[in-house]
Order: C-alpha cells, then structure tokens, then sequence
C-alpha cells in the first residue's frame, strides 16, 4: 500500500483536477494534443506511467508536484516540446534521453531504422553499420539493440550532441558496440556495409516556415542549406568510397524531396537499385540505395 500524503502537504486537487485544468489551458494555447500532453506532463511529475493517472484520478497532488506541474504546463503553451520538459523521447520502443542540444527522434525516422534491420537480416554476413548524423544516438542504438552482431559508427560534427549520444549509448548498454565520433560526414569512419543517413535537410524556405514547436530545437541539425539537399548531395557523392560491394544506404528526406535525392542517388551508384521508402503516414520520407 503507498503511503498517505499528509493533508498540509497536499494543495487541494486531484489527479482529475489537474488534468482537466490542464487541458484546459493548453486548448487555450492552440496545442494540438492537449489532453496527451498534459498527460504525459503530470506522469512525468509524480513519476508514474500515464495508466496509473487514469486509475488514480482521485490520488490529490503534493503542492511541489502542482507547483512543478503548473511550470511545466506554463513551458509548455510556449511550444517547448514535451520531450526537452521530460528529458525523455521513446523511439523504436527504447527511451532516449534528449535535451536542447539534440532534435527530437520523430517516429517517421523509424523508417531508417526498419529498412536496417532487413538489409542486416537479408545479408548475414554484414555486421558493420554507420549512424550518419547520429545526434542523441537513437538510430544507432535501436540498431544495436536490435541486430546483436551490428558495430555501428555513430558519427556527428557537434560535440553537444555527442555528449547526449555517448550518454544514451550507455544508459542503453550498447556501449561495446556503438562507437560514437565526431566527424564531417564520413571524414573520419571507416569502410561500412550499411549507411543509415539522417542528415539536416530543410531549405531556407522551410525553415522560415517552421511551426512554433520545432523553432525550439537546434537549427544546425535542420539547416539542409538552400534547397535543403546540401548534406545529402555531399554525403551521396562520398558514399561510393566507403560502401563495401553488395552494401547500402538510406537517406532520410523531406517527401518533396524524394525524386531529388534518388536522382542523386543513380548519379553516385549507377548500377544500385534504388527505391523510395514511406512513412506512417504514407509519404516518401528516405531513399534506399542497394548495391
């Protein structure tokens, strides 16, 4: 049985109370999922799945946990994603830590990750993976986690970011067989069966353009430069140096930009299969190259 919560530490409100007051405030803000987000919030304060708050909706709040709640709710009417408030964004079933310096995993990349995991399980004898901009290491891990005989490179130019990923690696105990680096693109890895690249890839129309909410995540890992290809285009034309024979890559990109980067794509591996892959939401969303 949980201890009882004496009466003089409790500021009044239930569960129910807060939730309701919650969605409330964050319909006011124009938040697309109120009711998810301030659900996700309050389990994230009383440290408790989101399941619990729905069979305890009469457990009354400690005025700490009200007082952080109402912190939390106030960052979050100003569009600061609820990952960066939790510290925590799940991908791939497996929580990854994220803050500031790092985007946040968003389920469309999955794609990368699937189209991995069956390159690896169609070829037994590749083993040896790169994370192309790897940033908080969600790729990397979720390969790792899953292929045990993968060795990934999780390669990134900014050391803040690779900070995170070094962390998640080991909160993960993937450890002995993610080696995160530092890199410009493949400048420092070695030769490699699969590239999984997730690279910067908006253009300078798109980013002026960014909803409230992405404005808040680090523009160095959006910022695809003028048509949003610059990476892609240079990451492409490297490629064919540090892909072994029968290897391959998956590139990430916008759906508007899928013909591009498989046009780009042929230009570096003339003689590959080259396919387009889609998201949940049935978009072009990477661009697979099988050699």
């Amino acid at each position: 049985m949980e201890p009882t919560v004496r009466s003089n530490d409790q500021d009044g409100s239930r569960v129910r109370d807060q939730l309701r007051a919650a969605r409330r405030r964050l319909t006011q803000a124009s938040i697309g999922r109120p009711a998810l987000d301030a659900e996700v919030l309050l389990g994230h304060v009383m440290k408790r799945p989101r399941e619990w708050l729905w069979a305890h909706d009469d457990r009354r709040l400690t005025a700490s946990q009200a007082r952080r709640f109402r912190l939390l709710l106030a960052q979050r009417s100003h569009r600061v994603p609820v990952a960066y408030l939790t510290g925590v964004k799940e991908f791939f079933g497996e929580p990854i830590r994220v803050n500031h310096r790092v985007l946040v995993p968003r389920p469309d990349t999955e794609v990368l990750v699937e189209a991995g995991l069956r390159f690896l399980h169609d070829h037994p004898g590749a083993r040896d993976v790169i994370d192309l901009g790897t940033g908080s290491g969600a790729i990397a891990i979720a390969v790792a986690r899953n292929c045990p005989r993968a060795r990934v490179q999780a390669l990134d130019t900014d050391e803040r970011a690779l900070r995170v990923a070094r962390a998640n690696v080991r909160a993960r105990q993937v450890s002995g067989r993610v080696e995160v680096r530092r890199s410009d693109l493949f400048g420092r890895a070695r030769p490699t069966d699969l590239v999984l690249a997730n690279l910067p890839y908006l253009s300078a129309a798109a980013l002026r353009r960014l909803p409230l909410d992405v404005r808040h995540e680090p523009k160095r890992a959006l910022n695809g430069g003028a048509d949003g290809l610059r990476l892609i285009r240079r990451a492409l034309a490297d490629a064919p140096r540090m892909l072994r024979p029968s290897g391959a890559m998956v590139i990430e990109c916008d759906p508007r930009q899928a013909r591009s980067v498989a046009s780009l794509a042929r230009s570096s591996f003339p003689g590959a299969t080259i396919g387009v892959l889609a998201d949940l939401s049935r978009r072009s969303r990477a661009v697979e190259v099988r050699l």
